[in-house]
């Protein structure tokens, strides 16, 4: 069967080789067969010894690349979170700060108040008091100008009596001029 096999494929060969499909003739098959494996070891010795060198050396640089990017991101990760818990500490001082800067603000404004306050009753009370003593130097000053007037007023009257002989309708008269010139002079000191 093997022999007849070789003589099928023989006259299959010589029909293939006529038919112009030289692959398929058996006489070169196992020689075809031998060089496409040599060639193909070959291949993949040059493709071992360059090219898969140059494919690795690119995959590494690449994953080094990543993972020095993912450590550099790591970091920053790590040092955002430390920059945020640090702002959160400065944020929350400055707040205790502002706070306290407020309430003390706000004593300080009291205190002020308190003093202006203290300040203008003092102030107020001086001038009560200075207003006190000018109205009793003046109530003083007054009385006695209305004596100094009262006095030469009866002087005044006592002499007009004396120099002349008066009638009761002459005193009358003289009393009522001394008493409108009193109050004239009244009038002229206010």
């Amino acid at each position: 069967m093997i022999t007849e096999a070789y003589a099928s494929a023989g006259a299959a060969g010589k029909e293939a080789a006529a038919s112009g499909l030289p692959q398929f003739e058996s006489s070169v098959f196992a020689s075809q067969i031998f060089w496409t494996f040599v060639s193909f070891f070959i291949l993949l010795m040059l493709l071992r010894k360059y090219v898969l060198p140059a494919i690795e050396t690119i995959l590494d640089a690449r994953a080094s690349r990543i993972a020095d990017e993912i450590q550099k991101a790591e970091a920053g990760r790590k040092e955002a979170e430390r920059l945020q818990a640090n702002f959160q500490g400065q944020l929350v001082a400055a707040r205790q700060t502002a706070a306290k800067m407020m309430e003390e603000a706000r004593l300080d404004a009291a205190r002020m108040k308190e003093q202006a306050h203290e300040e203008l009753q003092q102030e107020l009370t001086k001038k009560k008091n200075a207003a006190l003593v000018e109205i009793e130097q003046a109530k003083h000053k007054a009385m006695e100008e209305v004596r100094t007037v009262a006095v030469e007023l009866s002087m005044q009257v006592a002499e007009k009596l004396i120099v002349k002989s008066m009638s009761d309708e002459d005193a009358s008269r003289m009393v009522q001029e001394a008493l409108t010139n009193l109050g004239e002079s009244q009038a002229q000191l206010h």
